[in-house]
C-alpha cells in the first residue's frame, strides 16, 4: 500500500516543485532593482511611476522590490558621488537589474559597469549624439539597454519653424557635453543649416539657476533673438526654479517659444511643444524590457526604438499675448490647445 501510495506522490511532488520554483509562481519580492539619477527631477519621477504602474497592470510589481539602500539620488551639488554610487550598485549581488534615470546616471553606471548586471536606462537625453549606444539597433554593451526615440528633437526644430518661420533661434546651455545635449544644440545647428535659419548660442550657463538663465536670455536678445528654445535645465524645472518667471518675461518681451519637455511648459507659458501628458506609452514600454530581462532576456538583444508620432501642444492664450497669429492648419492639428496659462500645482515658487 505505502509502496503503490509513494509512486504515486512521486509526478505530484515533481509538479509541485516545478510550480513553485517557476518564475509564474513568483513570490513577492522575488525581484531586487536598483535605482540611480544624478539629482531629483520632475522626468525622472514622472517616469518611474509610468514604469511602476505599467508593472502593476501587468501583475508584476508585487513581485518586484526597490531597497531603499539601493536607490540613490546624491544630488546635482554632489556630482562626485554619482560615481561611487553606482560602483556601489554594480558591486552587488543581491541585484537582478538596475535602473539608471537621466544621462548622467547612466554615464556614471556604465563607466563603473560590471558588464553582469542588467541596466536599463530612461529619460536620457539623446542616447546616440551622447555615445551610450553604438546606434538605434544596438546599445553595443550586452548588460545594456534604453528607450530610444531617434529623430526626436530634430522633429521639435523643423515643426517650431516651420509654424513660427523665425529667424535667429536661441540656444542657452552648460558648455558641457551633457549640458549641450540637454539642448539638442548639434541637432538645432543641422536643421538651421537646411532650413535657412540662425542658431544664436549662448553657452555661458553655470548654475542653472533662474538669474543664470534669465542672463543667458537677454543676451540672446541683445543679438536680436526672435524665437527660443526652452532647454532640459534645472532653470525650468518647476520644482527648482521660478520658472513663471522666466516664460513672463520671454512673453513680455515677444518671443516665441518652444518647450522641450513639452505639455506641462506650454500649458503654464510657452507658445508649443510636443505632448507629453501621457506617460503610459513610456511606461509601458520600459517595464516591457524589464519583464523580459527578469525572464532571461539579455539587455542588448531587446528593441530600443519606440517611434511615436509627435502630438502637438499649443497655448493659444500665450500666442494672443505675444501677437502671434497661428496657422489655421496648425490649430486643427493641435492634440492639446490651451486657453489659459495654468501653472503647476507643485512649484516651488507661489
Amino acid at each position: 500500500m505505502f509502496e503503490r501510495l509513494g509512486k504515486g506522490l512521486i509526478p505530484v511532488l515533481t509538479l509541485i516543485l516545478f510550480l513553485f520554483c517557476s518564475p509564474w509562481f513568483a513570490t513577492a519580492g522575488e525581484y531586487k532593482i536598483g535605482y540611480l539619477e544624478g539629482g531629483s527631477y520632475w522626468l525622472f519621477s514622472d517616469s518611474m511611476e509610468a514604469v511602476k504602474e505599467s508593472l502593476q497592470s501587468r501583475g508584476w510589481l508585487d513581485r518586484i522590490e526597490f531597497p531603499e539602500d539601493a536607490r540613490f539620488s546624491p544630488g546635482w551639488d554632489n556630482k562626485d558621488q554619482w560615481s561611487k554610487k553606482a560602483s556601489e550598485l554594480m558591486d552587488r549581488k543581491d541585484l537582478d537589474l538596475i535602473i539608471a534615470a537621466g544621462t548622467d546616471a547612466t554615464k556614471a553606471i556604465l563607466e563603473e559597469n560590471n558588464n553582469k548586471t542588467p541596466v536599463v536606462a530612461m529619460a536620457v537625453s539623446d542616447p546616440i549624439a551622447s555615445g551610450l549606444v553604438e546606434s538605434g539597433e544596438d546599445s553595443g554593451v550586452d548588460n545594456f539597454t534604453i528607450r530610444l526615440d531617434p529623430g526626436r528633437y530634430r522633429r521639435m526644430f523643423e515643426m517650431f519653424h516651420e509654424v513660427v518661420d523665425f529667424d535667429k533661434l536661441g540656444l542657452i546651455y552648460p558648455d558641457t557635453e551633457s549640458g549641450r545635449q540637454y539642448t539638442n544644440l548639434e541637432d538645432a545647428r543641422e536643421v538651421a543649416e537646411e532650413r535657412g535659419f540662425e542658431v544664436l548660442e549662448y553657452g555661458g550657463i553655470t548654475t542653472e539657476s533662474t538669474e543664470d538663465c534669465l542672463q543667458g536670455i537677454k543676451f540672446l536678445l541683445n543679438q536680436d533673438m526672435d524665437a527660443f528654445f526652452i532647454p532640459s535645465l534645472l532653470g525650468f524645472d518647476w520644482q527648482e526654479s521660478d520658472v513663471e518667471k522666466i516664460l513672463n518675461y520671454l512673453n513680455e518681451k515677444n518671443v516665441p517659444t518652444f518647450a522641450r519637455n513639452g505639455s506641462r511648459d506650454v500649458k503654464a507659458g510657452a507658445l508649443m511643444g510636443f505632448s507629453t501628458v501621457d506617460f503610459s506609452r513610456r511606461g509601458s514600454f520600459l517595464s516591457d524590457m524589464i519583464i523580459s530581462i527578469l525572464e532571461g532576456e539579455k539587455p542588448r538583444s531587446l528593441n530600443m526604438v519606440d517611434k511615436g508620432s509627435p502630438k502637438i501642444s499649443f497655448n493659444l492664450h500665450v500666442a494672443n499675448k505675444i501677437g502671434f497669429n497661428p496657422p489655421y492648419d496648425l490649430l486643427s492639428a493641435t492634440d492639446e490647445l490651451y486657453k489659459e496659462i495654468i501653472l503647476p500645482e507643485n512649484r516651488k515658487f507661489k
